[in-house]
């Protein structure tokens, strides 16, 4: 991203990204959020943005930079499963550089089936973790945890 002339130093930094689910939309680069190595899978891409699903909706996308046909749908655990904890973690504060853990955000992807998303799933045993105040991200691997990597979001019909 270049630096436009007639804007001062204080204005961040804009560029306009093409994506498969928005079209067009204007990234700021203090909007930015880096993974560092990156997530499961794809390692090789470390810049994505948050963007609303829809009002009131706890739904957000993961909107990946640098791969315009690459986004997540993420929500916050809660939703998922309300007593969901990560435990500590050694090194993550140091690795994400935390002042304050309320500046923490911590969300799981999910894995919505075509056609089918009363079948979503939450990967619970690789949350992200986001430190909202620097913007840097990491995705966590829970081992030892008692989560799945595909918890059913919605409640089996009876």
């Amino acid at each position: 991203m270049t630096p436009d002339p007639q804007k001062t130093p204080t204005e961040p930094v804009s560029a306009t990204i093409a994506t498969k689910h928005f079209g067009e939309i204007v990234v700021r680069e203090d909007q930015i959020i880096t993974f560092s190595p990156g997530l499961l899978g794809f390692s090789d891409l470390h810049r994505y943005i948050l963007i609303e699903h829809g009002q009131d909706s706890p739904f957000l996308w993961l909107q990946c930079v640098d791969k315009s046909d690459l986004a997540f749908v993420v929500i916050d655990p809660i939703f998922v499963l309300p007593d969901y904890q990560i435990g500590p973690i050694t090194g993550i504060e140091k690795e994400l550089d935390v002042q304050n853990l309320r500046d923490l955000k911590l969300l799981v992807i999910l894995t919505i089936p075509p056609g089918r998303p009363q079948d979503m799933t939450a990967n619970l045993m690789g949350p992200l973790l986001i430190n909202l105040a620097n913007r840097r991200g990491k995705q966590l691997v829970l081992e030892s945890s008692p989560y799945s990597h595909k918890h059913p979001v919605l409640p089996a019909k009876a």
